[in-house]
């Protein structure tokens, strides 16, 4: 029962001393206090996160705690499988729901690396192998502020973003269709890294960032987690992996490498240039692959709009997840997809550039770069 484990969790929280050290994080419009009994994991998340610390001892919004601890880890509980997206298999997150009698709580299991999530408003807690799993703990503390946005009513987007030419640009795909990869080839003429892989949307109803009729968007604080085959062909990111790796990636089928699940942080301020990150821009266009590895077909790229290509919507919407609970404290339910018509109200008029044909990086920059200066 959900019970027996909140009381082993009480019970080991109370005999287990926290680090003296504790991080404070600042965000735009959102503080977080970080405690953990690792002085290890602190460590790492002071490096990680690095000029987005902040000295100030004010009251956080939110306190996360980070427990490096090989308990909870299989309680014998009825889990439930959290639905993946489409295209993504094999078991990642599992789930248990339950209510303390003041508010519902959620507990989340990682099932590869046995990582457990308690969910709830005050304070949620993080217990495992912490030390081992870092970037896990980096996830869960985005999470909090993924959350935080989502109940001021801004938008979640499965985009990357970047500054281009001034402008502001999100870039959007089935996952694996190389958003990323785009994304680090235009950072070569653009000024400022936004985000990886979620991307948050608003309008000045909704952030007082963004002028009348100006859509906004933020980013995830978070470095670029880029598999070898994006490595291997940019010169820029060869730093980060050793040249005989990189030669033993080269040999492997094109179509395996992609596939390659592999993850390295590409720090952007130190491989661009400094200052390369940036919080948040202006929204100028969507950029949505809709390309085929292996077309026939010459990359080519249409401009349109969501209201006027509305299949193209699922590549941009993107379900929370199973740590969100809105402003009532209600979670999100197993299986339930976004509604499409926030995001069409929103995003629907925007210029979107859509790419199609085959998956060509370098007649895509060309075509993106040429969009951004007609526009």
């Amino acid at each position: 029962m959900p019970l027996n484990l909140v009381q082993q969790i009480s019970q080991f929280q109370e005999s287990t001393p926290l680090q003296p050290q504790r991080l404070s994080l600042s965000l735009p419009g959102w503080t977080l206090a970080i405690e953990s009994n690792s002085k290890t994991l602190l460590t790492t998340l002071q490096h990680y996160f690095g000029d987005l610390l902040s000295e100030s001892s004010a009251q956080a919004d939110q306190t996360i705690t980070a427990y490096e601890t090989d308990q909870f880890l299989n309680q014998g509980l009825h889990w439930e499988d959290w639905k993946r997206e489409t295209g993504k298999t094999g078991r990642k997150d599992a789930f248990l729901d339950f209510d303390n009698g003041l508010e519902a709580q959620r507990f989340i299991y990682k099932v590869k690396t046995g990582m457990l999530f308690w969910q709830r408003h005050d304070q949620p807690t993080a217990f495992g192998p912490t030390e081992s799993h870092p970037n896990q703990i980096i996830n869960f503390i985005l999470t909090q502020y993924l959350n935080e946005h989502l109940r001021r009513d801004w938008l979640l987007g499965h985009a990357a973003g970047l500054q281009l030419n001034g402008r502001g640009l999100a870039i959007a795909g089935l996952s694996g269709g190389g958003k990323s990869t785009l994304m680090l080839h235009l950072l070569e003429n653009g000024e400022h890294f936004i985000s990886n892989d979620r991307l948050l949307f608003a309008d000045s109803t909704i952030t007082e960032s963004a002028r009348p009729d100006e859509l906004w968007m933020r980013g995830i604080p978070k470095q670029p987690r880029i598999n070898p085959g994006t490595i291997v062909h940019n010169s820029r990111l060869h730093a980060l992996i050793p040249a005989e790796r990189r030669a033993e990636l080269l040999q492997l089928p094109r179509e395996e490498l992609r596939q390659l699940e592999e993850k390295y942080d590409a720090d952007v301020n130190r491989l661009y240039h400094p200052n390369c990150f940036k919080a948040e821009s202006p929204l100028s266009a969507l950029v949505i692959l809709n390309w085929q590895p292996g077309s026939d077909d010459a990359t080519r790229l249409t401009e349109t709009t969501l209201n006027d290509s509305p299949h193209l919507l699922p590549a941009i919407i993107k379900s929370p997840g199973p740590f969100y609970a809105d402003r009532q404290n209600v979670f999100l339910p197993n299986q339930i997809e976004p509604d499409t018509a926030p995001y069409l109200a929103m995003l629907g008029d925007l210029p979107c550039w859509e790419l199609n044909g085959n998956v060509d990086f370098a007649a895509a920059v060309r075509l993106v770069e040429e969009a951004a200066r007609r526009q």
